[in-house]
């Protein structure tokens, strides 16, 4: 630190300097005049230094001819050249300019030396850049996205291109229980098979709905628009989610990720990157997988390091990739892509059960269920073998004649199960409320 010169800092020229100003002069003029004078005696000083760095120039382009003269007459390399040249004067010459030289360079180096600070030598830019980041009109949030309304444009296409499905899905969801009462069946017949019974109690419950039944009634306000904020921001960057995720070198990642950070680090883009990962898990395609995996992981660990530094997440691009170069950091990185490829795989899993257990539901149809709970298939099953039979063969009097030869409690229990379960109306439902032993009989009569 000692062969630093501390010096320098001691005198500062400033042009605004008040101190050796005459009160008769003016101001302005006097400080114009200072600034003037320091860069034409500065410019000068330059023009010296440059003139002197030529004539060295050209010294040492006859200083490396001489050395080199000198060293194969030395060596014996001239030949016939060597008996008329002086050695003794050649390195005399170089001698001297090699003096001439370090003079040039010692009275340059007095100059810069010399030189007081100024606002124009006592610091120098490097590099400079603006950035302007406007984030209150590119927030990160979901709800913050406000829907455009092209997914409700879709939607309207498609119920106007089918009408006849649009009405049936209508009237399905204009509540959230649809109740269809049974109807009374004469008392002198029996209920048919439980697959066509219209005695039935169906009770549809619908839980969520999917994107083709959007409408004012259904959904919530506030989830109906989270549904179609998402779908309308996947419309409109659909081609640069896709982009991004099929990028595999991490530099390039960074880079587009640098040019598209108000859209890849929106919070739609990783439910988006989530849900392709799980669908290019259960279509089969593993390679895919992996990468969207790891480009997911990318997006959700910069948002974490954002908040860990609270920072915004687009500030936070630069220092996560310069991080990743650290071997440790890459490691853990790459674990945590690993186990979020396990995860994905696992619920990819459970979603093709759920999905085939929807589908057997659908081909099945919903449970039937009768008035009073009871499921009729389940009911005629248990049903002692001559009255199942009785009920299957629709046969009122072969039915009362096996109501009567049965036990009347026995006989009242089963015929309320029947009911229950809507194999059987009766005109008064009352009846089969009490104990009686005989009530079974009656209303079968």
């Amino acid at each position: 630190m000692s062969s630093f010169n501390y010096s320098k800092w001691d005198n500062i020229e400033l042009s605004d300097d008040e101190s050796d100003l005459h009160p008769n002069i003016d101001k302005q003029s006097w400080f114009r005049m200072k600034h003037r004078a320091r860069l034409e005696r500065e410019e000068k000083e330059d023009q010296e230094i440059a003139i002197m760095s030529k004539i060295n120039a050209q010294d040492r382009t006859r200083l490396n001819l001489l050395t080199t003269k000198i060293n194969k007459i030395k060596n014996g390399e001239a030949g016939e050249e060597a008996e008329f040249e002086d050695v003794e004067a050649l390195e005399l010459e170089v001698t001297e300019i090699e003096a001439n030289i370090k003079s040039r360079e010692k009275k340059a180096d007095q100059l810069l030396e010399r030189r007081a600070w100024n606002i124009d030598n006592i610091c120098k830019v490097k590099e400079e850049k603006s950035v302007v980041n406007d984030y209150k009109n590119a927030s990160l949030k979901a709800e913050d996205f406000v829907p455009t309304g092209k997914t409700e444009k879709i939607l309207e296409k498609k119920d106007e291109s089918n009408s006849k499905q649009a009405s049936t899905s209508s009237s399905l969801t204009t509540t959230s229980t649809t109740t269809s009462t049974s109807t009374s069946a004469p008392a002198s017949a029996p209920a048919s098979a439980p697959a066509s019974t219209p005695q039935v109690v169906q009770n549809s419950s619908q839980s969520s709905l999917p994107l083709n039944t959007l409408g004012p009634m259904k959904i919530p306000t506030k989830e109906k628009i989270s549904i179609l904020s998402y779908n309308d921001f996947v419309i409109e960057n659909e081609n640069i989610l896709e982009t991004f995720s099929e990028i595999k070198d991490l530099e390039e990642t960074k880079n587009y990720l640098f040019k598209n950070c108000d859209l890849l680090l929106h919070e739609h883009s990783q439910s988006y990157m989530l849900l392709s990962s799980l669908e290019d898990e259960m279509n089969g395609k593993r390679e895919r997988m992996r990468l969207v995996c790891r480009q997911s992981q990318i997006l959700s660990h910069i948002h974490e390091l954002g908040v860990s530094m609270k920072r915004d997440p687009r500030d936070v691009i630069v220092p996560f990739f310069y991080r990743l170069q650290e071997k440790e950091h890459l490691e853990a990185f790459l674990s945590a892509v690993e186990d979020f490829i396990q995860r994905i795989r696992k619920r990819a899993i459970e979603k093709k059960k759920e999905m085939d257990a929807e589908k057997d539901v659908e081909e099945v149809g919903e449970p039937i269920v009768g008035p009073g709970g009871l499921n009729p298939i389940e009911v005629l099953n248990q049903l002692p073998t001559n009255l199942r039979e009785a009920f299957e063969s629709k046969d009122i009097s072969k039915l009362q004649a096996v109501i009567q030869s049965m036990n009347p409690k026995d006989a009242t229990k089963w015929m309320k199960m029947c009911v229950d379960s809507g194999l059987w109306v009766p005109h008064n439902k009352e009846i089969f409320e009490d104990n009686g032993e005989d009530q079974g009989e009656e209303d079968i009569e």
